[in-house]
């Protein structure tokens, strides 16, 4: 799940509406909507506000679970393809 998703989700389950979550950041509610629907990121100070308000950490915040079980499953086929390199080498 990306930022996009995350901010949406979180906001959602603190029963917030867009223009909530852009009054307690002193932001538009067109910021807000841009940032769910992909068309723009918070910047640095505004995460940090995010993750206050969501109570959550940043990382998890910033973190995208899906791009890291790519990443895992990548390490996974790396260390099979290499097993399997090393037999054919025996």
């Amino acid at each position: 799940m990306g930022i996009s998703e995350k901010i949406k989700q979180c906001r959602k389950q603190k029963n917030l509406t867009q223009k909530d979550l852009a009054d307690e950041l002193h932001l538009s509610r067109k910021t807000i909507s841009g940032w769910e629907n992909g068309r723009g990121y918070p910047d640095i100070k505004s995460i940090t506000q995010l993750s206050d308000i969501f109570g959550i950490s940043v990382d998890d915040l910033l973190r995208d679970d899906n791009l890291l079980e790519h990443y895992a499953d990548q390490d996974k086929r790396s260390l099979l393809a290499n097993k399997i390199a090393q037999l054919h080498i025996i």
